[in-house]
């Protein structure tokens, strides 16, 4: 009750703008909080859904690779049945064997990282039994598959053939494998009840998305109702309070306005706002006729300093966009830059049918220069390379930008292949002459690039996107030949 009755004097003995302002205080305060409200809240369970989701799908993944890999290594025996005879096919398939085996170590090296940061799930716990099964039978299953490699001869006799499929059969049906098989379909079966589980928290954790995205609304619209009934009211009570004597005003105002007639005069009745309002524009209704022509050279003076300030602008413009179109780190062009002008370049070679090459760099273990020498080494470095990339780019043409990282692209318009891989072995040749100390590379003891180049004529079918790709699959193989070294793109379509 008391609070009540000191609501109604303050509201008493206020003013009209006073009031007005309250009701936009209350108005505005209740739509923030809402949509603030609301929008933390959304933003707090529906992140909370997000990370349950982004495990539940790493962990899909990891038991789907786990589970696929074990199905392909416990097919091996039966396959080798058939290619006992054949050297040639026996080595593919005892190649793949171990491919897969390693395939195997890696995924459970990965589920048993992923599982010691999420132990707390029952779920996990069981998992993490299952993963030291498996290690653990693999290693078993590998054993006797390997004894299995060293008896068996791929020979191309009869005789010998069937002896060696003698050999696999046995195995296969040796109480060992039959063992071995029992217990993975075993883990099998509980590696599918926890991918089902997995499959249910990822139901779950998309239905709490959808249900924060709802709470936020409701809450955000019904700040927004309030709001709405609160204007409401105090628009009325304005209309009520203010909106005759108004009236009167904006009338003599529109006559001052159409006729230009600055001897009117409004009524002054009260001494209110409204009254003071009255006033107020009679004095204004003087003062136009007085500064009419003052306006008018203000105007002229206006005009002049835009168009000043205006040229100002886009001077500061252009200086903006060069910044923007550097890398902040190496002072070369960045990627976004390097993506308009390779659209333009491909374009332009659709049109003339010219050719265009791409030389993508990687540092080599730029990871261990980090790790070696610190960050603030590790962006010493870039900018020393950057620096020597771009002295052997001579071309107005070419462009030289880092690409993201440790890496490099140099863009070369109306350059072949031939000339693209000279130009790249120069860029190598130069970075190793220039020495910066790498003592842990695994290549050398001083910083070196890998690089891979691709070179074609742009077609109507083609995109800016398979240069890059082509580039890119390059590079891994200028990694995979040992690192420090330029290879290019080879079409095996």
């Amino acid at each position: 009750m008391f609070v009540t009755n000191q609501l109604k004097r303050i509201l008493t003995h206020s003013k009209i703008g006073h009031k007005i302002g309250y009701g936009y205080v209350v108005v505005i305060t209740i739509f923030i909080l809402g949509i603030i409200s609301g929008l933390a809240l959304g933003d707090y369970y529906e992140n909370k859904a997000y990370q349950k989701l982004q495990l539940a799908n790493r962990k899909i993944l990891l038991l789907s690779q786990l589970h696929n890999h074990i199905l392909q290594i416990r097919s091996h025996p039966k396959t080798l049945i058939v290619v006992v005879d054949d050297s040639i096919w026996f080595e593919y398939e005892t190649n793949k064997f171990s491919l897969n085996s390693q395939k195997i170590e890696h995924t459970l090296s990965e589920l048993n990282i992923f599982l010691d940061s999420n132990y707390d799930s029952i779920d996990n716990q069981k998992l993490k039994k299952i993963v030291k099964k498996y290690d653990y039978y693999l290693d078993e299953y590998e054993k006797h598959i390997k004894s299995l490699w060293r008896i068996v001869t791929p020979i191309s006799s009869n005789d010998s053939q069937l002896n060696n499929q003698d050999m696999v059969l046995q195995l296969i049906k040796s109480q060992k494998i039959q063992n071995l098989e029992i217990q993975f379909e075993k883990l099998s079966e509980s590696l599918s009840l926890i991918i089902n589980s997995a499959l249910d928290n990822q139901n779950s954790a998309e239905k709490e998305m959808i249900k924060a995205n709802l709470l936020r609304m409701k809450i955000i619209l019904s700040s927004i109702i309030i709001s709405l009934i609160i204007s409401t009211i105090s628009a009325l009570y304005t209309g009520k309070i203010i909106a005759y004597p108004l009236e009167q005003l904006t009338h003599i105002a529109q006559r001052v306005t159409q006729e230009s007639n600055f001897q009117l005069k409004a009524p002054v009745t009260t001494q209110d706002e409204v009254g003071k309002l009255a006033t107020s524009m009679n004095q204004l209704i003087q003062w136009i006729d007085e500064h009419i022509t003052e306006l008018k050279e203000a105007r002229q003076t206006l005009e002049k300093r835009v168009e000043q300030r205006t040229i100002e602008l886009q001077q500061a413009l252009k200086k903006l966009k060069a910044l923007v179109n550097l890398d902040g780190l190496t002072q070369i062009f960045n990627r976004r830059y390097f993506d308009e002008v390779l659209y333009r370049e491909w374009q332009r070679g659709r049109r003339e049918k010219s050719v265009i090459s791409l030389i993508l760099c990687d540092v080599d273990y730029f990871k261990i220069y980090n790790e070696t020498y610190g960050h603030l080494g590790g962006d010493s470095c870039l900018q020393e390379v950057a620096q020597g990339i771009r002295r052997q780019v001579k071309r107005p043409s070419d462009l030289v930008a880092r690409y993201g990282g440790e890496e490099f692209v140099i863009l070369l318009p109306n350059t072949d292949l031939n000339g693209a891989l000279a130009l790249a072995e120069m860029i190598r040749n130069a970075i190793e002459a220039m020495n910066i100390p790498h003592e842990n590379s695994l290549v050398s003891d001083h910083v070196t690039i890998s690089m891979g180049v691709t070179s074609k004529i742009p077609q109507e079918t083609d995109e800016y996107e398979h240069l890059i790709e082509e580039a890119d699959d390059a590079l891994y193989q200028a990694k995979e030949n040992g690192r420090n070294c330029v290879c290019y793109f080879i079409n095996s379509s």
